[in-house]
């Protein structure tokens, strides 16, 4: 399992914290910083597992709290 199950704890306190915090600031920057790494790198490994871009991952979640 190697990188791939930290990284994915990682991504999964993300999503937590998009749900819980949806009208706050949700930027890449600031998301990559939950994460605790480079925005870049947050992005890529972000879609990676989730299977959508950031960007639209917040949108959808902001979306169905509406």
């Amino acid at each position: 399992m190697g990188k791939e199950q930290p990284y994915l704890r990682r991504i999964n306190a993300t999503i937590d914290h998009i749900r819980a915090h949806p009208d706050g600031d949700l930027s890449l920057a600031t998301l990559a910083g939950v994460a605790g790494f480079s925005p870049f790198h947050f992005h890529r490994i972000f879609s990676g597992i989730v299977g959508e871009t950031v960007h639209d991952f917040v949108l959808r979640v902001r979306l169905d709290r509406a």
